[in-house]
């Protein structure tokens, strides 16, 4: 995660906030909201704003090998430290209030 550098210790923002800040904040909830969109095997799936991808990740284990998911987030740092995690997930940047994709195009759409 993080590198040395004569002793200190250097991290993204990113990266702090996925050790501590996801951690003390979200821990617990990400399985909540997947129970609560009843997600099945095969469905498509997109996280918009995903962050550091807790959600996606999931996610991902819900709709399995056959299911898609997409994490979609704004931030270009929080996504490289998402890509960490699931190299299976499409991580993809772009902004929430624009999104990149058709209407109808997903079987769920969380947050």
């Amino acid at each position: 995660m993080s590198t040395h550098t004569d002793g200190q210790v250097v991290a993204t923002a990113a990266e702090i906030y996925d050790e501590f800040f996801v951690p003390a904040l979200f821990q617990g909830w990400t399985s909540r909201v997947a129970d609560v969109a009843a997600l099945q095997p095969g469905e498509r799936v997109l996280d918009v704003a995903c962050g550091t991808g807790i959600l996606a990740c999931e996610v991902a284990e819900r709709v399995g090998p056959d299911g898609e998911v997409i994490g979609l987030d704004i931030n270009n740092v929080m996504l490289t430290v998402a890509r960490r995690k699931n190299n299976a997930i499409a991580w993809r940047q772009g902004d929430a209030e624009d999104l990149p994709f058709a209407d109808g195009e997903f079987d769920a759409v969380l947050s």
